[in-house]
């Protein structure tokens, strides 16, 4: 990225891309959790203990990251929120393994620390973002940093399985602990702390006019937030959903077999990281060019609206009758590369909410951006069960993949188009 003034690239790109790294990081534990549960002897009996590990898991990230994490941000300063969150996640993710050893139990308590770590990195990334970056180059920043969960799950999906073949299950949880702790010694030399003279006084940590009390009442009242809760919503119901049950959908609808069905999964993923590095250099260069800030997210989250729900109405159309595999029997062609080449459409236009949703936190108040990302991502967890569940529930139901899928997928997201394109506003608000 070319910027004629010496700050902004120190920020965009070694703090935005550091803090980018870690999600990464993280992202790569997420997929290999259950290794150590797998690898044990009763792998059978421990499967409904896993799914109480999991969901502990989850709602301990919920619980630091929603109630406690965007108080302590807002008071002492989003990095050293994420300094302390990466250390706990380091010291989970290196005592798993011993802990694997002595019990589920044990393990869970390795997992309080990860997901306290977790929990932490949202609303204090976001955070730092909006107190050192300016506006001018934010879609690049929120790219690289949020851009890291696709690449971690790409790099977990790919790099875990040949390291675990060779040196075990445990090596991964000990290079990546050891990676955390890296960086944590590491972050502080970028001076995340230290005001930047492009960015407004007021908005900086040790300001007078930082938020002491975050007024909750008036985000309720705003209607850009709510455009921001329902898109976020809207949005995560598709990612969450077809991450679940693609892998199901390759194998039971087109007739794929595991092997490939499982290689498959990587598409989302792929296409994802390849838009990523578009994503901000663009929507930062219309916002130069002279658009306005509003205009730029609504056509970057329109895009990640509007192209994947034409994709799910033409896999809906596509997509063989019936909820197994019955349309070869019948003889009846399955286009099974158009369905994946969509597929991967879909999930690249899904990174431009990168530069859309993702952004508008810190457009509508900088001072709060960390608190308003906890709100929206509260909205955004439910798809994770809700979404999942209704799927598998209509499937049951409706015996189509089109039915339980792809469609209720278009119609959310339809709406959170609308939504967001009627009520979403870069303007900093009042109480901002």
């Amino acid at each position: 990225m070319s910027v004629a003034v010496a700050p902004p690239v120190h920020a965009s790109s070694a703090l935005s891309g550091s803090v980018g790294l870690w999600i990464v990081l993280l992202t790569v534990i997420s997929h290999t959790v259950t290794l150590p549960v797998r690898t044990s002897s009763s792998w059978t009996s421990y499967r409904p203990k896993l799914f109480l590990l999991g969901c502990g898991a989850t709602s301990m990230n919920a619980l630091c990251t929603y109630q406690h994490c965007t108080r302590c941000v807002c008071r002492v300063g989003g990095a050293k929120v994420l300094l302390l969150g990466v250390l706990l996640w380091s010291i989970g993710t290196l005592a798993a393994p011993p802990l694997a050893h002595i019990s589920l139990f044990a393990l869970c308590a390795s997992r309080v620390f990860v997901g306290l770590g977790e929990g932490l990195a949202p609303s204090s990334a976001t955070n730092v973002m909006a107190r050192l970056i300016p506006e001018r180059e934010r879609s690049r920043a929120v790219t690289a940093v949020f851009g890291g969960l696709d690449v971690g799950s790409a790099v977990g999906l790919v790099l875990c399985g040949p390291i675990i073949k060779h040196l075990g299950w445990p090596s991964v949880f000990y290079l990546f602990a050891f990676l955390g702790v890296l960086w944590t010694l590491l972050f502080p030399r970028l001076n995340p702390d230290e005001p930047d003279m492009l960015v407004p006084s007021e908005l900086q940590p040790d300001s007078p006019d930082a938020p002491k009390a975050v007024p909750w009442g008036l985000f309720a009242k705003s209607a850009p937030v709510w455009a921001i809760i329902t898109a976020h919503f809207c949005f995560n119901w598709g990612y969450y959903t077809l991450l679940a049950w693609l892998p199901s959908y390759f194998e039971l609808a087109l007739g794929l077999s595991v092997d490939k069905s499982s290689l498959l999964t990587l598409i989302p993923y792929i296409a994802m990281t390849a838009m990523t590095p578009f994503v901000g250099p663009v929507a930062d260069g219309l916002v130069t060019k002279g658009w306005s800030v509003t205009n730029v997210r609504k056509l970057a989250q329109g895009l990640a609206f509007a192209g994947p729900a034409s994709c799910m109405l033409a896999c809906a159309y596509l997509t063989p009758a019936g909820a197994s595999h019955t349309a070869a029997a019948l003889g009846q062609s399955v286009p099974t590369s158009v369905i994946v080449g969509l597929l991967s459409v879909s999930f690249a236009l899904g990174a431009w909410s990168r530069a859309g949703l993702y952004c508008n936190h810190q457009d509508l108040s900088p001072k709060y951006a960390g608190a308003l990302l906890g709100i929206t991502n509260t909205a955004g967890a439910f798809p994770g069960i809700l979404g999942v569940s209704a799927v598998g529930l209509l499937l049951d139901k409706t015996n189509s993949w089109a039915d339980a899928l792809f469609l209720p997928t278009a119609a959310c997201q339809l709406v959170g188009l609308v939504v967001y394109t009627t009520f979403a506003s870069s303007k900093r608000q009042d109480w901002a």
